[in-house]
């Protein structure tokens, strides 16, 4: 039996014996659903007519879920339009902080705590940095997004922030940073002070009983690491890199090579080996569990802009620096969401007929569990 190469069909097949086999929080059962029932008639859809030469097409409604493979290409283009606002003409570097494997046991049962915790003394540790005379003397700003993959599924916690190279000191004036070459700070020294950090306040929350399972007492015994990327070349290469980690999912479809009644295959890159692609094959209900791993709790905020490029700061900090760095400096006008669809999707988006491509008009929204209405043409 072959099933679509996808992760919605992927559901919908295997689910009812991954729910025989263990038993799902109401949260996880909801994502699962709204993946399986993505772009279907169990959503509803709409139906679309062309002003120009009058052709009907019907467009079945998206999940809008932020776990979906399906639904992040187009989220992905519009947060990509609205950071190209956001650039300043400065370098900037991109950091990645991780865990050691020790501390995946504590992630997995205190998923909330522990990735706040990330967050914290990520940012924390490059606070410690840039407010140093000596490297920055500034507030810096970052957009951070969290990853809890690696290429085969695994379980793998870690913070990607992308960091402008200098950030706006006491006075309000922009302060770049010291630092000469393609790294912000030095490596090691940002491994020590987030590990000494992390562990410091997890311990704490042991004690206050906001942490479930056993803590290991030697937390720091083994390096953590930080991995510092090369600067980008330019500043508006980091949103399209940025893209790339903002609105990805655990697996996209592309990499589902093939899906049976009883197993999944997909790809994956080995960076051990030069970035070969490799695939691996999973029994659906594995594949499923592997995904469950990656469904982030409810609510939890997983970009995180930080610093001057918090919302709250971010537009005055940016015209102010601009006004220091580039006076001339002239913003880019916005794209509206037809354009960026455009963009996306090529010389024709979702909102021209296929046929001609003039404008889609709404004739009618049908509600879910329903199948399109039939339209005669006069």
């Amino acid at each position: 039996m072959r099933i679509n190469n996808d992760l919605g069909a992927v559901i919908n097949h295997f689910l009812p014996a991954l729910l025989q086999k263990r038993g799902l929080t109401s949260h996880q059962l909801k994502v699962l659903r709204a993946l399986s029932t993505c772009r279907t008639t169990k959503l509803g859809g709409s139906a679309m007519v062309c002003h120009d030469c009058g052709n009907l097409h019907y467009v079945l409604h998206s999940c809008r879920n932020r776990h979906c493979p399906r639904c992040q290409g187009i989220d992905k283009e519009l947060w990509i339009e609205d950071r190209k606002q956001d650039l300043l003409p400065v370098k900037y570097y991109h950091v990645v902080f991780t865990v050691p494997h020790d501390l995946l046991e504590l992630f997995r049962f205190n998923r909330k705590v522990m990735y706040n915790l990330l967050f914290e003394k990520a940012w924390e540790t490059i606070g410690v940095f840039s407010k140093d005379p000596k490297l920055m003397g500034a507030q810096p700003g970052a957009i951070a997004v969290l990853h809890t993959w690696d290429q085969q599924l695994g379980f793998h916690p870690h913070v990607h922030m992308i960091i402008p190279a200098g950030g706006i000191d006491k006075q309000g004036c922009w302060k770049s940073t010291k630092q000469e070459g393609d790294f912000l700070f030095d490596v090691k020294q940002l491994s020590e002070v987030f590990s000494a950090r992390f562990a410091r306040k997890l311990r704490r929350l042991k004690r206050q009983g906001k942490i479930k399972k056993f803590v290991p007492r030697d937390l720091i015994k083994k390096p953590w690491v930080v991995y510092a990327k090369q600067a980008f070349g330019s500043p508006e290469s980091v949103v399209e890199y940025l893209g790339r980690y903002s609105h990805r999912v655990a697996i996209s479809n592309h990499r589902i090579l093939k899906v049976t009644s009883t197993h999944v295959t997909f790809s994956w890159l080995n960076r051990k080996a030069g970035y070969l692609k490799e695939t691996k094959r999973l029994t659906g209900v594995e594949f499923l569990e592997l995904f469950l791993e990656h469904i982030v709790p409810p609510s939890f905020q997983r970009i995180r802009h930080m610093g001057f490029l918090s919302n709250r700061n971010k537009r005055e900090s940016i015209e102010k620096i601009r006004e220091q760095l580039l006076r001339d400096y002239v913003t880019r006008p916005r794209l509206s969401r037809a354009e960026v669809l455009t963009l996306r999707f090529g010389e024709r988006s979702v909102l021209q007929c296929r046929e001609c491509g003039g404008e889609l008009l709404l004739l009618e929204s049908y509600p879910k569990e329903r199948a399109p209405p039939e339209y005669r043409c006069a």
